[in-house]
Parts: C-alpha cells; sequence; structure tokens
C-alpha cells in the first residue's frame, strides 16, 4: 500500500515544519534551492527577529490548507487555489526550473508547467494576506 503525501502549498508561510523553497533576490525572482530544507521552530522565530519579514526575503511550502486559506476560491471540483490564477496571466519560460517539491506542489498540480513559468514572481507577503481578509 502506497501512502499518499499531501499537497503542498509553494506559497507558504514560516513556520515550524515548512520547507524553504529558495530566496528571493533584489530583482523579485527566487533563487530555488536544490533539496528540501525544512524549518524548526526555533530557526521560524529566529527568522522573525529580522526587521524583514521572512517571507519578504524566502519562500517557504507547507501542506496545502485548501479552504482553510484566505487565497482558496471554491468552485469545480472543489476549489483551487486563488493566488495562482492571479498571476498565470504572465509569460511563461521554456523551462521548468529545479524545484524540491513539484511532484506535491498545489500549484503544479492545477495547471502544470504555467505554474511553473510563474511561480518564482511570487513571493508570500503577509502584510498583503492581511489586507486582503479585511
Amino acid at each position: 500500500m502506497q501512502i499518499q503525501k499531501p499537497i503542498l502549498c509553494p506559497g507558504a508561510q514560516c513556520q515550524d515544519g515548512a520547507i524553504l523553497l529558495g530566496i528571493i533576490l533584489p530583482n523579485q525572482t527566487i533563487a530555488y534551492t536544490d533539496r528540501r530544507l525544512k524549518i524548526d521552530a526555533h530557526q521560524a522565530q529566529q527568522m522573525r527577529l529580522h526587521a524583514v519579514a521572512p517571507e519578504k526575503a524566502f519562500r517557504f511550502s507547507a501542506p496545502c490548507a485548501q479552504s482553510g486559506c484566505q487565497r482558496w476560491r471554491e468552485g469545480g471540483c472543489g476549489g483551487k487555489c486563488g493566488a495562482l490564477d492571479d498571476v498565470l496571466a504572465a509569460p511563461l519560460r521554456k523551462a521548468l526550473p529545479k524545484c524540491a517539491i513539484r511532484s506535491q506542489c498545489r500549484w503544479f498540480l492545477q495547471s502544470g508547467a504555467k505554474a511553473c513559468g510563474v511561480c518564482r514572481h511570487i513571493a508570500t507577503d503577509c502584510a498583503v494576506l492581511a489586507e486582503a481578509s479585511n
């Protein structure tokens, strides 16, 4: 019997158990890590002590919360991630970047290579998320 792995959100917050996906570069693209680096509670706490929120400097991944996430949109076959839909109009990259979570990525499973083409242009900004929920 094969154990089903969780679908991962590539736009998660810095939290215990999150996977560090990459570093946000000055040009606002993502330099991806080539392996999975899990963040523990202590590391997440240390990252939060800096003047810049970790989500403005790094990209994180965690299990997709689906309807428990403010970016989730109901409809279709139960719903989908709205964050990805908001940026899919950007030009598609020809070669897919290396990615440690692609086989489990919510955005890749939802939209395939188109999601990978715009992924590096999305930064998780908690301030923007908080404003959207108000």
